[in-house]
């Protein structure tokens, strides 16, 4: 297993750094997912389907589960890589809120983009166009 222990700031603004890269990264990656569980819910043919409802609850199920899992990984498993000194921990843990929500934000950007690019897929239902 990784031992790597981060004692000074300079190592710590580093790890800040690779958790902004991971947001993005696990934004991309729940995203996939997102538009695979889109694909795996059948289309309904009838004049009152709720399957683009079905969708769009799953999509941001996702997008809070993606939160949920960011920040414990962070919270419980890197923090935990830092030397026990307050300032330290604290100047991470600002920052992997921040990462956190950083996740949130490009997950639904991406999300909105990839929607209105697929609009005549079954993805394109989560945020469906008015016309």
């Amino acid at each position: 297993m990784n031992d790597i222990v981060y004692k000074n700031i300079a190592e710590v603004k580093g790890l800040i750094t690779n958790t902004y890269i991971l947001a993005v990264v696990a934004a991309i990656v729940f995203i996939g997912i997102a538009i695979l569980i889109g694909q795996m819910i059948a289309y309904e043919g009838s004049k009152n389907a709720r399957d683009s409802v079905k969708r769009r609850v799953w999509f941001f199920v996702i997008a809070a589960v993606d939160l949920v899992v960011f920040f414990c990984y962070n919270f419980f498993i890197v923090k935990g890589k830092i030397k026990p000194v307050p300032a330290l921990q604290d100047n991470f843990l600002m920052h992997c809120a921040i990462a956190t929500g950083v996740t949130l934000v490009v997950y639904l950007i991406l999300g909105f983009l990839l929607s209105k690019l697929m609009k005549k897929g079954k993805f394109g239902t989560v945020f469906p166009s008015k016309n």
